[in-house]
């Protein structure tokens, strides 16, 4: 399957990344009990690019030193028996300068 990347505007952008996070946060309210969360944004920077995910990586907090801290748990559900996530895109945001770039498909996942 080829995967086109296209241009968004930052106004586009926001729209887009807001109903991810929403879908994120409205998730982790769900789960709750479980003690451990979706990140609801995580960002990664590689050459001069920002690449941005949205729900892929589980962790837990954990309160240490007294500050809370992220602990990593993998991309795959942490315990079997609690709630599935919600159908995120499976997609890539790049931020480059000032401009975004997105799979084509998450444009149509979230109409």
């Amino acid at each position: 399957m080829i995967v086109m990347r296209v241009k968004v505007n930052e106004k586009q952008f926001d729209i887009i990344i807001d109903k991810l996070k929403l879908m994120v946060y409205e998730y982790n309210t769900k789960i709750k009990e479980y003690g451990v969360y979706l990140k609801p944004y995580h960002i990664v920077y590689k050459n001069s690019k920002r690449y941005i995910y949205i729900g892929k990586y589980w962790y837990k907090l954990e309160k240490i030193g007294g500050k809370l801290k992220w602990i990593y748990l993998g991309k795959t559900k942490p315990i079997e028996n609690m709630p599935n996530p919600p159908q995120i895109p499976e997609s890539t945001i790049i931020k480059e300068d000032n401009e975004y770039i997105v799979d084509e498909k998450i444009l149509y996942d979230l109409e």
